[in-house]
């Protein structure tokens, strides 16, 4: 069975890119929690537990905490970790791409060539076989006799062997692909 190649364990590049989009995938959470857990608070206005640390601040005279200031902060933190990772996605997207050119004509056409060419051995084969039982059946019944429970598969999928079958025009393209020297001698000319 062949292994499919992996864009991501071909290509380094690919690699630290999808890295590079997970860590802004994950950041982006973050930072869409910290927007909506502001928003909430803002909503709910300070607990009472804020109110007395914000009183204690207020007779020191330092700063209350500003939390208008941090939700439009952590909002546009968000909105602009959102547009950095559509943006790193297109990179990913392109990347790969380019790479998954590059790996398929390094290692897929390579493995397709082989597979095509021992398939078309064995549709060779496999029109060759098809052909005999159709001349066992067709013989029988040109005699006026039945079939006497002989054909219980019939590859009827193949269809009938006078030239213009899917099975037969995919021979022909075969040949002219230089997957087969010949078409096989059973062909009807």
């Amino acid at each position: 069975m062949t292994k499919v190649p992996n864009v991501e364990d071909y290509s380094l590049e690919v690699r630290e890119e999808v890295s590079k989009e997970d860590d802004l995938a994950l950041r982006t959470k973050e930072a869409e929690q910290r927007a909506l857990m502001l928003r909430d608070r803002l909503q709910e206005g300070p607990s009472k537990e804020e109110r007395a640390a914000d009183a204690e601040r207020a007779v020191k005279g330092e700063p209350l905490a500003d939390l208008d200031s941090e939700f439009k902060t952590a909002l546009r933190e968000f909105r602009a970790l959102e547009d950095a990772l559509k943006a790193q996605k297109a990179k990913v997207v392109a990347v790969r791409r380019e790479a998954g050119g590059k790996m398929c004509d390094e290692l897929v056409v390579p493995l397709y060539a082989k597979a095509e060419k021992r398939l078309a051995s064995l549709l060779f084969d496999l029109y060759t076989q098809h052909c005999e039982i159709f001349r066992l059946k067709r013989g029988l019944l040109n005699q006026g006799l039945g079939t006497y429970g002989v054909f219980r598969l019939e590859p009827e999928f193949l269809g009938v062997p006078n030239g213009t079958s899917d099975f037969e025009i995919f021979l022909r393209e075969c040949v002219k692909a230089g997957l087969l020297r010949s078409l096989p001698m059973e062909f009807p000319q």
